[in-house]
């Protein structure tokens, strides 16, 4: 199948040949027909040729979508159920379901409402089911397999429709499945939410089971902000007494009660990092030295030094940067740039084409913005082929200029230097 792109003035149009003429009562049941997600064509005739042309205006086809989108979960349902709900409008308007055309190139989406639209085209001589499961194993190539909901849900449509056809009920069962995130996994199993308990030595097994759980916890609390640095580090210095398996260096009293939370004369801010820090060297060193005063070969010392880490807290020194740094330029190619330099009366910025896909439109969301009401939110996409740049209208409302040529959709054309470029009636030069 042919397909052509036709733009006259504002509006944008894609055409095919007609193959099969309409009867009277479906001319009529077209006409009347309710506001839907189905483009009706009309029927032209050219040089004894019969074409339909569709009014795709302000619409994007989906293949030209996805090349800078990604084909997540939720954009699958809106295709699918949108296959659903134009099945459901043509089997109500007594028209076959199987005149729908499931191709990419002919599936269209608004960038305003993101509605899928699709073409009917009278006398389609593909089945439907066939033509569903072909379109499933192009979406399959598109999907976003980071997205596990996607994956499955594509995945089991797909298998769906391979297995010797599928209804559109069957379909509209699919995609009502709760393809959810399994919530229950999403934190690290082992982990409660319990309140912690006073620091004390290992008794059991199972006791220094209970209490791996609440240092767990204490860190997800710590997260969470439900607990404070100094519940943090009472839960860090426990560990010390534990790994070194002995309560030389085990701060108490006055202390303890510091570290546990207390007020009185409580550390706060860079001190409470610095005196942490002191008394846990002090602790491995009492516990750790022999008399000769050096350090026990063995026993729990690497423990010892692995704990002590988390207790640094020492401010990070400014980055002194020089005005002029010396960059090594070996191995960096520099990319060639166009530019196009705006000569309009509305006050915009030139724009700088530093990217092989470079979108244009009014959308903040684009490449190169050009703020304007009469620019569509994406208006046109340059690309670069070699050193050779081209440019291609993305169906806008207002259309796209080169040497005062209006473009058709999906048609490219190359940029000379020194050409006009009018985006609607924005007028920029290629240099």
């Amino acid at each position: 199948m042919k397909i052509q792109y036709i733009r006259k003035l504002t509006a944008s149009y894609m055409v095919l040949a007609q193959c099969e003429e309409l009867q009277e009562w479906e001319k009529k049941m077209i006409a009347h027909a309710p506001k839907g997600n189905i483009v009706f064509a009309e029927c032209v005739q050219e040089n004894g040729e019969k074409y339909l042309w569709y009014n795709i205006t302000g619409k994007q086809a989906l293949d030209a979508v996805l090349e800078t989108e990604t084909f997540s979960y939720d954009m699958l349902c809106n295709v699918l159920n949108g296959i659903y709900e134009a099945a459901q409008q043509l089997e109500g308007m007594l028209l076959p379901a199987q005149s729908i055309l499931l191709s990419a190139e002919s599936i269209f989406v608004d960038y305003r409402t993101r509605q899928i639209s699709f073409c009917y085209y009278p006398g389609n001589p593909m089945p439907l089911p066939e033509a569903f499961r072909t379109f499933m194993e192009y979406l399959l190539t598109r999907l976003d397999h980071s997205d596990e909901r996607a994956v499955k849900a594509a995945y089991d449509i797909y298998g769906q429709s391979s297995a010797g056809g599928m209804e559109l009920k069957e379909l509209k069962s699919l995609l009502l499945m709760p393809y959810e995130k399994d919530e229950a996994k999403t934190e690290p199993e082992g982990l409660d939410d319990t309140e912690p308990e006073e620091p004390k030595a290992y008794a059991t097994v199972g006791q220094k089971e209970q209490d791996g759980k609440r240092d767990a916890s204490i860190w997800k609390q710590i997260f969470r902000g439900e607990s404070t640095v100094q519940e943090l580090l009472a839960a860090v210095w426990e560990k010390i007494w534990k790994t070194t398996g002995t309560a030389a260096g085990r701060p108490v009293g006055k202390i303890a009660g510091k570290l546990a939370g207390g007020t009185t004369g409580r550390p706060t801010g860079e001190r409470a990092g610095k005196a942490a820090g002191e008394r846990a060297g002090k602790a491995a060193v009492s516990g750790d030295k022999r008399r000769t005063g050096r350090w026990k070969i063995g026993g729990n010392m690497k423990n010892a030094q692995k704990e002590q880490e988390p207790f640094v807290f020492e401010p990070e020194e400014e980055e002194h940067k020089s005005v002029n740094p010396t960059v090594l330029l070996v191995g960096i190619s520099q990319k060639p740039e166009g530019i196009l330099r705006y000569e309009g009366t509305g006050g915009y910025s030139d724009l700088v084409i530093e990217k092989d896909n470079y979108v244009i439109g009014s959308a903040a969301e684009c490449d190169g913005r050009i703020p304007s009401a009469t620019v569509s939110r994406r208006h046109a996409k340059i690309s670069k082929k070699g050193a050779v740049f081209f440019i291609e209208d993305l169906n806008s409302s207002n259309g796209t200029r080169v040497g005062g040529e209006l473009l058709n959709y999906k048609t490219g054309m190359s940029l000379q230097k020194n050409e006009v470029v009018m985006f609607a009636d924005e007028k920029f030069r290629f240099i």
